[in-house]
C-alpha cells in the first residue's frame, strides 16, 4: 500500500470519496464521513488557525484508491518553540462517529500503512483520536494504543416500531407532554409543523437566531467561526440536511437541524424562541420529527453524543465512545506533558463553571 498527503482538491481521491459515500459502500457510513462535512470543517476550522495543519492521507492498493484518512496536525507551543504537537480527526470533538473513510473490511493493513508513514515523518508525534465507537476501525490499533472511556451516545431504534410502541418508550413524564403537545398542534389553528429538506438561507438564519435567544453567549453559534461553518455545511450537503419546524402564524417559533443519510437521523442542535416556552414546542417537535422519521422509513434516530435528561426520557439505547493514543516516536515525555496539561485545563474550566 502506498501513503500519499494530500488535500481536498485532489479530483481522483474526491471522485472515489463522493461515489463510495453516495452508493453507501463504505465500511463506516454515516454522515461525517462524507467529503462535504470533512472539507467544510477543514475550511473552517483547520486553514484559518496557523497551529494547524491539514493532513488528508490517500491510502492506495496496487495504485487503487481504498482509503482516505482525514487528519490534522495541532501544534501546542511555547512563544515560538513546539513543546510538541500531535494528529486529530478533522472535526475533532464537533463531528461525532469519525473515522477512516474506506472500502477495505480488513483495515489492519491500511491503518498499519498510514501510522508507518506518520512515524516516519512526525516520529516525535502521536494520534489522539476522540470519539471512536465500537464498531469503527479502531480494533487493530488497541494493541498499540492507550485506550480512553469516551462520551456516551444515546439513539431510539425505529426498526420495527410503530408510534404506540414508540411512545410506550417513553417515561411517563415525557408521554403526558408529547399527548398535550400532540393536542396543542392538533387543535391551535396557529400552530403548523413541517419539514424541510435543504434549508434556505432565510430559515438557516432563523435557526441561528433561535438558538442565540434561547442559550445566549452559551449557543454554539454564538462564534461566529462555528455560523460560516454550519452555512457552508447546509449549502454543501444540500438534501442530507433537515430542519423540522414548528410555527406559530407563520412565524417559526423551533427548529430541530438534523443530518440524513442511509437509514439514520441525526439530531444536532434546536433553537427556541422563549416566548413559546409555554407550549413546549421543543418536545412538540422532538414528537414529530421522530415520527416523520419512522413514517419515511428510517431506522434510528440517533441523538448522537451527551446523556441530557431530556434524551433519556424517550428511552434510548446508550453506548460510550473511545479516545485512542497512539504514539509515532519518541520517549513518551511530550504525551505525558500534553496529559497533564489537558487536565490542568479541564479543572480550571470546572471551577470556572463553579464560580459562574
Amino acid at each position: 500500500m502506498t501513503v500519499t498527503p494530500t488535500d481536498f482538491d485532489d479530483p481522483g481521491l474526491s471522485a472515489w470519496w463522493d461515489e463510495s459515500y453516495d452508493t453507501d459502500v463504505l465500511i463506516r457510513n454515516t454522515f461525517f464521513q462524507s467529503r462535504h462535512w470533512n472539507q467544510c470543517w477543514s475550511d473552517t476550522f483547520v486553514a484559518s488557525d496557523a497551529r494547524r495543519t491539514l493532513m488528508l492521507l490517500r491510502i492506495e492498493d496496487r495504485g487503487r484508491i481504498v482509503a482516505a484518512i482525514p487528519l490534522f496536525l495541532q501544534r501546542r507551543a511555547a512563544g515560538p518553540i513546539t513543546a510538541w504537537r500531535y494528529f486529530l480527526w478533522i472535526g475533532d470533538e464537533l463531528a461525532q462517529y469519525p473515522d477512516m473513510v474506506t472500502t477495505q473490511r480488513d483495515t489492519a493493513p491500511v491503518w498499519e500503512a498510514a501510522i508507518g508513514f506518520l512515524a516516519r515523518a512526525y516520529p516525535d508525534a502521536w494520534l489522539h483520536l476522540r470519539d471512536m465507537l465500537p464498531e469503527s476501525t479502531h480494533t487493530s490499533l488497541q494493541s498499540r494504543a492507550r485506550v480512553l472511556r469516551g462520551e456516551p451516545y444515546l439513539r431510539l431504534s425505529l426498526a420495527g416500531q410503530d408510534a404506540q410502541q414508540y411512545l410506550a418508550r417513553c417515561t411517563p413524564h415525557l408521554r403526558r407532554n408529547i399527548l398535550r403537545a400532540r393536542k396543542q398542534l392538533t387543535t391551535d389553528a396557529a400552530m403548523h409543523w413541517h419539514a424541510v429538506r435543504d434549508p434556505d438561507t432565510r430559515l438557516i438564519d432563523r435557526l441561528i437566531d433561535l438558538s442565540i435567544m434561547r442559550f445566549g453567549k452559551a449557543s454554539w453559534f454564538a462564534d461566529e467561526r462555528n455560523r460560516t461553518f454550519f452555512r457552508a455545511l447546509c449549502a454543501r450537503a444540500g438534501h442530507e440536511v433537515l430542519f423540522t419546524v414548528v410555527e406559530h402564524a407563520g412565524e417559526p417559533v423551533h427548529i430541530v437541524a438534523s443530518y440524513l443519510h442511509g437509514d439514520v437521523v441525526h439530531y444536532v442542535l434546536s433553537g427556541m424562541d422563549i416566548r413559546w416556552t409555554h407550549l413546549r414546542p421543543g418536545t412538540m417537535n422532538l414528537d414529530a420529527t421522530i415520527r416523520w422519521a419512522m413514517h419515511e422509513g428510517y431506522s434510528c434516530f440517533d441523538f448522537l453524543r451527551g446523556d441530557e435528561r431530556y434524551k433519556r426520557e424517550f428511552g434510548p439505547d446508550g453506548r460510550h465512545g473511545m479516545a485512542l493514543e497512539i504514539p509515532l516516536g519518541g520517549n513518551g515525555l511530550r504525551r505525558s506533558l500534553a496529559r497533564a496539561a489537558r487536565r490542568l485545563r479541564r479543572m480550571t474550566d470546572r471551577s470556572t463553571e463553579d464560580h459562574a
